[in-house]
């Protein structure tokens, strides 16, 4: 019987992996608070929904930009140094809200959009280089899937620590403090990664301009469609709750709860059960929505929380056991950019159906998008059961 395997602890955690893994999770916090910042200034100044709707998954379409040029960038020059400058440059772009706030009159709607594309491409080049390569390089080999696993673990927390800081910040100082936060978590990030010393690697001769090295694993096409298709879902659902700290605050307690369950009680489970016990538990949640029947207010983010962390943690070990050694940063860039963008572009997708009297708090704007969202899930479990799974246990390389 093919059981899990997820990695437990193998002597991993020495300084230089920490302050990487630190510097994920600042980095990550920064891009979700500019989220929350970003929508709650341009609802406060009475921008179109639509255009709002843009702005915010605006993102997902930067995302994969700079993917290409990733491999070049790092053999052509230090690794590290292309994450540090893409961060810096990802601080300019946090804090243009604060020089064109959205009732500016230059703040035009191709500069809101432009601005949210630019984040996305910075952020998925910086993230590609951080995750895929940097990570890997403080690590033997033998620790390397779990170093992965670790990392994006570090990554996933930010999912619920960053739109939460935004909000109580936003609450207690203001719009602005929060933009300076964010750009402040991200300079963070850049200290932690410059404490840490990489070896020189010789770059190789033939690398092309244009490669899908380190950027998209094409193997992986499958678990990238039904991934995309979760994301989208869970992605439709945060976009009712961002002006709810309880929300995120919960999610994290549900993260908290998927890495328990991956340690006690699917440690030796079929491989299968853990993806289909999480889709079941995120359908749970929405039919909990949609009734409008909890328990507590913590019942439906807690299991979309635990849902979306084990399969977050499945797929990730998908993705690295489907691709060779050589190509372990290429598989992580492909989860990633399936986690991220479907984030993104649900989020978007969620605000761009809101109603414009009511805003994010119309009773039929939740039921349209929870019964989206709902359908996308329910056809995500399908996928994953008839063809995902045994497609993967075909072309799995470990």
């Amino acid at each position: 019987m093919d059981t899990q395997n997820t990695p437990i602890h193998i002597r991993l955690w020495n300084k230089d992996f920490w302050f990487l893994a630190l510097a994920n999770t600042l980095f990550t916090m920064a891009v979700y608070m500019q989220m929350i910042v970003v929508f709650r200034s341009l609802v406060s100044a009475g921008v179109p929904w639509q255009t709002t709707a843009w702005a915010v998954g605006g993102f997902a379409i930067g995302l994969p930009l700079l993917g290409p040029f990733c491999s070049i960038l790092v053999q052509r020059y230090r690794r590290n140094r292309v994450c540090i400058w893409t961060m810096l440059l990802m601080v300019a772009c946090l804090l243009v809200p604060v020089m064109f706030p959205a009732d500016h009159p230059l703040a035009t709607t191709r500069i809101m959009i432009g601005t949210r594309v630019a984040t996305g491409a910075l952020f998925g080049l910086a993230q590609m280089v951080l995750t895929s390569t940097l990570v890997i390089d403080t690590c033997e080999a033998r620790q390397r899937t779990e170093a992965n696993y670790a990392a994006a673990w570090f990554g996933r927390f930010a999912v619920s620590l960053g739109p939460l800081a935004a909000i109580l910040v936003m609450r207690s100082y203001g719009q602005e403090t929060a933009i300076w936060v964010s750009a402040g978590l991200t300079l963070a990030a850049i200290l932690l990664v410059l404490m840490v010393s990489f070896p020189f690697r010789t770059p190789e001769d033939d690398v092309r301009l244009f490669s899908l090295d380190r950027f998209f694993l094409p193997e992986a096409w499958a678990l990238s469609v039904n991934l995309l298709m979760i994301t989208v879902a869970v992605g439709l659902l945060l976009a009712g709750q961002l002006s709810t700290p309880l929300f995120f605050a919960a999610l994290m307690l549900g993260f908290l709860l998927a890495i328990i369950a991956e340690k006690f009680v699917f440690v030796n489970a079929e491989l299968k059960s853990e993806s289909v016990c999480a889709l079941i538990l995120i359908i749970f949640a929405i039919l909990l929505m949609m009734s409008g029947k909890q328990t507590t207010p913590y019942t439906i983010p807690v299991l979309i929380g635990l849902g979306m962390g084990l399969i977050g943690s499945r797929f990730l070990l998908f993705f690295i056991k489907l691709s060779h050694h050589s190509k372990r940063g290429t598989s992580q860039s492909s989860f990633f950019l399936s986690w991220e963008m479907g984030l993104a572009a649900g989020l978007g997708w969620g605000i761009s159906m809101a109603e414009p009297a009511d805003g994010m708090t119309d009773v039929p704007h939740r039921m349209g998008v929870t019964s989206l969202a709902l359908i996308l899930i329910v056809v995500a479990l399908l996928l994953y059961v008839i063809f995902t799974h045994s497609w993967y246990m075909k072309h799995k390389n470990r």
